[in-house]
């Protein structure tokens, strides 16, 4: 009976416990890369080269960093080129800016992109 009790308080503790770090998650943009983090402390990193696009919707298997425990309406979907799962879901705060910011960064990205990319001007 007591091997029970605290078997269950220890099952308890042990999911206040993941809840507490999953609510200490960030997400962060930079340059390069969309970073989730844990304590300022990388946990997850996808090179915005890999982002396809950015979306509310679900519709594969995907990869799910929640820091809320009521993730229904903070639900950001970004779809990877390749991976074994093609979807990446987290919850910003407030999603739709971050998805604008993560737009734009896409956006940059592909700018400086086709600005390096090297040309061919010999005539054929």
């Amino acid at each position: 009976m007591r091997l029970a009790v605290f078997g269950l308080l220890g099952a308890f503790v042990a999911a206040g416990l993941l809840g507490a770090l999953a609510s200490r998650l960030r997400f962060a943009l930079t340059t390069r890369h969309l970073k989730v983090t844990l304590f300022g402390l990388c946990l997850r990193r996808i090179r915005l080269e890999k982002i396809e696009g950015v979306s509310k919707r679900q519709s594969h298997w995907a990869e799910k960093w929640y820091n809320t425990l009521r993730p229904s309406h903070r639900i950001l979907v970004i779809r990877l080129r390749r991976s074994w799962l093609k979807e990446f879901i987290i919850t910003p705060q407030n999603r739709y800016i971050f998805k604008a910011e993560l737009e734009q960064a896409l956006a940059k990205l592909k700018t400086t992109a086709a600005k390096s990319e090297p040309r061919d001007f010999r005539a054929n």
